[in-house]
């Protein structure tokens, strides 16, 4: 246009044009860029997250596009005067960016359109192809706006994929409609498809009829009126960093035991400003203790500028093992001592749970001592002791139980609140009994050792003579001794292979004499054994006596015996010898027993049995 009277009131742009840095209320990106959350399964929790935007749109591809007709020689050479300072102060923003020039007359000029700098990052090519305008031709209001562009969103220059696309364009005139034969329309749909913003700054009519304002309108851009020549290279840096951008949050990745959402879905605000989010994140009911972790882009345009958030949730998880303990006979309560454990990994925060024990069929304070309190895992920690004192004792018993219950955690879940502690019975299933009686004529004994037999215990018996006398028959003994010993003398000890009971009698001489009968015996010795000795089935008691007689005379005559067992038929009774009797865990061995019609007389017996306890009444004491 050369004739157009220019009439501007300036209300947009009313600074006077100075370089203007980008300054922020923070860096561009999200806040807080990292997240580092401790949660129980199945819990949530939101954190706030500002994205502050960049105050000129991310790597932008920046055409100025002029209207060179012959009124434009003030704005042009505003803009040809400070073009170092509008690329400077875009690239201070944004040091990605690249630029492009085109301009625009009227289809009755010889060019209506030309781009005199394609898209580049050569500052100083751009500053050469500002240099070509000159502010000639036109001649009618309208000008060939509409078809410039157009051109530029269908291919004129070549934007980059990943830039934010914007076409900064000053005029002071409206568009021919069509222009070029493409419509106000057509030209929007193309800039649309394109994503392309526009940025127009009207320094005269360049609105008149509405098409700057719905351009910019549909495009996302921004429109500045009444700019005066002087101040258009401010307005166009003004208009940039007016732009609406759009933040988007993606999930780009994110473990199945998280969920994170963001409320609302997307915010539009002006470059420079922040959008602000609402992050909920969640971690599943199910899920296992762990370290999951999500990464969230939040997106500018639907473009990743690198605004990345990662999210790092320890799910964190108590539990209490189960313990087994021996019980112990005597001395020092015995520890039973539990760990309780932090699964996911440590926290950076303190971790508490409440302990308290209870009755099984162990019972507090007969079989251990009642015990409670609060375990709490220092930063790092993941692991800690938890000690119940369990009460010894001899008594042969079943297996106890009893538990330790943790409650009111902190920090962390429950997954296994209970710990059973089982008290196992290390008593033996059984005992020794042992007895040696030297003489035992109906009923009255002569050196017997441990006569209460039940249980075996060390112990002797020695008489220098004895005569014991059943009606007429006399029995006439020398020397008698007899004597018990058990094996270990600490029965609480583990059954072992050789632990045993022995009992064993002895007579040096003996004479039984009755109406017609004499009988002289020389040494007669008896022994009777209960060990415990290795077997399929682990360690079982075997039973074993034996006896012998080193002389017999029955009236004067000789007769030879030694150990095995031997019956002589007497006209008074019967005479038997080295007799042995097993049955029910017992074992008996009698050197000598003459059995008449009146009486029995034994001499030198022992005996030596097992026996289970009321816990374990089929037990024995080779096991426990």
């Amino acid at each position: 246009m050369s004739r157009r009277p220019l009439l501007v009131v300036l209300a947009a742009v009313t600074a006077m044009f100075a370089s203007t840095a980008v300054a922020a209320a923070a860096p561009p990106g999200v806040d807080p860029a990292t997240v580092d959350l401790t949660l129980n399964a199945g819990q949530s929790t939101t954190v706030t997250k500002n994205v502050t935007t960049s105050a000129v749109p991310p790597n932008p591809d920046l055409v100025l596009l002029a209207d060179t007709t012959g009124s434009m020689g003030g704005p042009i050479g505003n803009v040809r005067s400070n073009a170092s300072a509008i690329t400077g102060d875009v690239l201070a923003a944004q040091p990605t960016a690249q630029f492009g020039v085109a301009e625009y007359k009227d289809f009755t000029d010889s060019v209506p359109f030309k781009v005199n700098q394609g898209i580049t990052g050569d500052t100083t090519a751009v500053q050469a192809g500002i240099n070509q305008w000159v502010a000639t031709g036109g001649g009618d209001t309208p000008e060939a706006n509409l078809n410039a562009l157009y051109q530029l969103a269908t291919g004129a220059v070549a934007f980059r994929p990943d830039g934010t696309r914007i076409i900064a364009w000053f005029g002071d005139a409206p568009s021919h409609d069509p222009s070029g034969g493409h419509t106000l329309a057509q030209t929007i749909a193309a800039l649309q498809a394109a994503k392309i913003r526009v940025v127009a700054v009207n320094v005269g009519g360049l609105d008149a009829t509405g098409q700057a304002s719905a351009i910019t309108s549909a495009t996302g851009g921004v429109l500045l009126n009444n700019v005066p020549a002087g101040q258009v290279s401010q307005a166009i840096l003004d208009g940039i960093k007016s732009i609406e951008v759009t933040v988007t949050p993606k999930v780009t990745s994110c473990d199945p035991q998280l969920t994170v959402t963001n409320d609302p879905g997307s915010v539009k605000v002006t470059s420079g400003e922040v959008a602000t989010f609402t992050e909920t994140i969640k971690a599943a009911a199910g899920a296992a203790p762990g370290t999951y972790q999500c990464v969230v882009d939040y997106q500018v345009d639907g473009v990743s500028r690198g605004y990345i958030e990662t999210t790092t949730v320890r799910v964190l998880g108590l539990s209490i093992n189960d313990v087994t303990v021996d019980e112990g006979s005597g001395g020092a309560q015995v520890p039973a001592t539990f760990t309780v454990s932090l699964l996911g990994g440590p926290s950076p925060n303190p971790v508490t749970v409440q302990y308290a024990t209870a009755n099984g069929t162990a019972t507090a304070p007969a079989d251990y001592a009642a015990a409670s309190g609060t375990v709490t895992f220092a930063p790092g920690q993941t692991a800690k002791p938890v000690t119940v004192l369990v009460n010894p004792d001899t008594v042969d018993e079943p297996n106890e139980t009893f538990t330790v219950n943790l409650s009111a955690p902190s920090g962390a879940g429950l997954l296994d609140a209970t710990g059973v502690g089982t008290i196992v019975d290390d008593d033996r299933d059984g005992v020794f009994s042992c007895t040696g009686t030297a003489a035992n004529v109906l009923g009255v004994t002569a050196a017997r050792a441990n006569p209460a037999n039940l249980p075996c215990v060390d112990d002797s018996s020695t008489v220098a003579a004895a005569t014991l006398n059943a009606g007429l028959i006399k029995v006439d003994t020398k020397v008698l001794t007899a004597s018990t010993d058990l094996t270990p003398d600490d029965q609480s000890a583990a059954p072992a292979a050789g632990d045993r009971a022995l009992a064993s009698a002895k007579i040096d001489k003996t004479v039984i004499s009755t109406l017609g009968l004499t009988i002289e015996l020389g040494v007669i010795q008896s022994q009777a054994t209960a060990t415990c000795q290795p077997s399929p089935g682990g360690l079982a008691p075997v039973l074993a006596g034996s006896s012998n007689v080193a002389s017999l005379k029955i009236n004067g005559e000789s007769i030879t015996v030694g150990s095995a067992p031997l019956t002589i038929p007497l006209v008074i009774g019967s005479l038997k010898l080295n007799g042995q009797t097993v049955a029910n865990g017992v074992v008996k061995q009698q050197a000598v027993a003459l059995d008449t019609a009146l009486a029995k007389i034994v001499l030198a017996e022992s005996q030596a049995d097992v026996h289970g306890t009321s816990a374990h009444p089929a037990g024995n004491p080779c096991r426990r």
